[in-house]
């Protein structure tokens, strides 16, 4: 019974220190594992003392209750500390500062946004982005989610008005291969990747996808000079660990693959694709193949689009032909894209 309660007693307090990150690879354990994980992580962390607590009413020896005492501490500090919201800080709005001062390298990635009234704002992607995962950012008035997942390299926009209501969204983990976050206001997972509530109290509804383009920042600002560039204030809060360590831990990315439920064939893990979805249809383009071309013509299910791309800036933009609706293009690793579209199209240059 010394030697259950001991293992027992570890064992909780492992569950506690890794929380947020067992549902990557333990995907059996769903998203409901998630949703309110505060309140379950402090109810494991009461059972772990529990049955510590339980171990001593045996009155062992000091060995059997230092060695424990010793690693439960340790993962139960750890457990407080391992907080994927705390490592990567989303910013708010008033956190971030808006200017025309061109403050980073022009060859750094940026994620563009123009709206509706042609303002644009930019967003450095290694200063801001990755290092933050999510930006609860207000643009002319319009409040816009920039996402980054650092696991499948995948950059979204939305809006984060869900029925009229106003969210804003912290990082939660990583589940089918792709960042799962929650917002504050209802507590509900979502996807990153598909920008869909899969749990909680607005399961079922999906926020609307923004258009962006993902290129070099003096691409960008080429063709909208008057753009905003996106900054950090400095009393914008720090994370657990510093930028520049935190950009050398997600390395890993580039080697690991997480666990999901679709298969990966198809095209490199990694390759860069632009993805489109209409009506149910989805189509990969790589940037591989996009190099080859500029204005072309394709089909998505019964839909007739036109596609321009400038393989020099990486800008893409496309409409549906007849209709004239615009295209709205997503930038993802392939597995990022492969995961929530299993029977995505692949496009290929005509020769």
């Amino acid at each position: 019974m010394v030697l259950f309660l001991a293992l027992l007693s570890i064992f909780l307090g492992f569950i506690c220190a890794a929380y947020q990150q067992l549902p990557t690879y333990i995907m059996a354990l769903g998203y409901g594992w998630s949703h309110n994980l505060e309140l379950k992580r402090w109810l494991l962390r009461i059972l772990a003392l529990g049955s510590f607590a339980l171990l001593l009413s045996y009155q062992p020896s000091l060995w059997a209750i230092i060695p424990t005492a010793m690693i439960l501490s340790f993962l139960l500090v750890f457990s407080l500390i391992n907080a994927n919201y705390d490592v990567f800080r989303a910013l708010e709005a008033d956190q971030l500062l808006k200017l025309k001062e061109n403050y980073f390298q022009e060859t750094a990635e940026v994620v563009g946004y123009l709206n509706e009234n042609n303002k644009a704002i930019c967003y450095p992607v290694e200063e801001i982005i990755k290092p933050r995962h999510l930006l609860n950012d207000v643009f002319m008035n319009e409040k816009i989610l920039i996402s980054y997942c650092a696991a499948c390299h995948s950059s979204m926009v939305y809006s984060r008005l869900v029925a009229n209501q106003e969210l804003h969204f912290q990082v939660i983990g990583v589940y089918r291969r792709n960042m799962i976050i929650r917002d504050i206001e209802t507590g509900t997972i979502w996807q990153q990747g598909t920008g869909e509530a899969v749990y909680g109290k607005l399961k079922g509804n999906h926020l609307t996808m923004l258009p962006y383009q993902q290129m070099k920042a003096n691409d960008w600002l080429k063709l909208y000079p008057d753009s905003l560039i996106a900054r950090e204030s400095s009393q914008a809060p720090k994370g657990l660990f510093p930028k520049k360590r935190l950009l050398q831990m997600l390395k890993i990315t580039e080697h690991l693959v997480a666990p999901g439920l679709s298969d990966l064939s198809g095209l490199p893990l990694r390759e860069k694709i632009w993805g489109v979805e209409i009506n149910g249809t989805a189509k990969a383009y790589p940037e591989s193949e996009l190099k080859n071309v500029s204005t072309f013509n394709d089909q998505l299910g019964e839909i007739q689009i036109e596609i321009f791309y400038d393989s020099n800036s990486n800008f893409i933009t496309g409409k549906e032909k007849i209709s004239g609706q615009p295209l709205k293009f997503q930038n993802h690793w392939w597995f990022g894209w492969k995961e929530f579209h299993p029977k995505t199209e692949i496009w290929k240059a005509k020769k």
